[in-house]
């Protein structure tokens, strides 16, 4: 039987059957990208690099967290809105630039005169990337000052009532003030809206609802905007990727800034 610490030197792997569904998977979600983003036209492509994006990422939730929305799931086994929105603008925009590649790569490499990769992103589309990176990783480091102080009698009696969940098993998954589930299987997309703290994990979290909304409406009105500059992706002098408004740009980073401020707040 091994020791300690022969198994922290050691890590178990994944089991061969897990290891050859990875390699096989990953393969063939590069196979498919390839060919359909060369093959297909730029709309057609666009849309099924986008969705075996979305597919290789349920992979990953499955593979590493058991469960396919696991990519989603925080390290309080929560599933975290500031994950998503990364997700949403990741698969968004880096399916789009793929297609535009793949296919600028396909048709002008003949052309000795065009610039096959030449494609350019306004500041502002870098800006709404930069918004939901510090979202993603601004959260964690505003909470994590609430690990270390300890939640009010009173409020875990009060979120253990309205959650319906003996006040033990509360104090025992908490971190700090933070509301903890004991298992990534208990992780919820209505996690997404609620409180991080035990004092408000029973209420709407209206910061997170507007940023959703928010979210949401941008990745449309942008994907909206993509799928009418794929029109035409081959101009020998290079493509540009739509250019966001200003006005989209500071509302989203307006909801950021709520949403953010929103966790410094204490509710416990």
């Amino acid at each position: 039987m091994a020791t300690p610490a022969l198994q922290a030197a050691n890590p178990p792997r994944l089991p061969h059957f897990r290891t050859a569904e990875v390699t096989i998977v990953s393969l063939l979600w590069l196979i498919l990208s390839v060919c359909g983003g060369i093959y297909l036209p730029p709309r057609t492509g666009w849309f099924v690099i986008a969705l075996l994006m979305v597919v290789y990422c349920l992979f990953l939730g499955r593979w590493i967290s058991a469960r396919p929305l696991g990519i989603l799931v925080n390290e309080r086994n929560l599933m975290s809105l500031s994950r998503f929105q990364m997700m949403s603008w990741t698969v968004l925009l880096l399916s789009a630039f793929f297609e535009v590649a793949l296919k600028r790569l396909h048709v002008l490499s003949s052309n000795s005169a065009a610039l096959p990769i030449n494609i350019s992103m306004d500041w502002r589309l870098w800006a709404l990337m930069g918004i939901s990176a510090t979202s993603l990783v601004g959260s964690p480091l505003i909470l994590s000052s609430k690990t270390n102080q300890e939640p009010q009698p009173k409020t875990v009696d009060k979120a253990a009532a309205a959650l319906n969940e003996p006040v033990v098993d509360i104090q025992r998954n908490s971190q700090g003030t933070l509301y903890s589930n004991p298992r990534i299987a208990d992780a919820s997309l209505i996690d997404m809206f609620q409180g991080d703290e035990i004092g408000n994990t029973a209420y709407v979290d209206v910061s997170k609802v507007q940023m959703f909304y928010f979210t949401i409406v941008a990745v449309l009105a942008y994907a909206y905007a993509l799928y009418s500059a794929m029109n035409d992706i081959y101009p020998a002098r290079g493509f540009a990727m739509p250019t966001p408004s200003d006005a989209l740009v500071a509302l989203l980073g307006i909801s950021h800034a709520a949403y953010l401020t929103s966790k410094t707040t204490q509710h416990s």
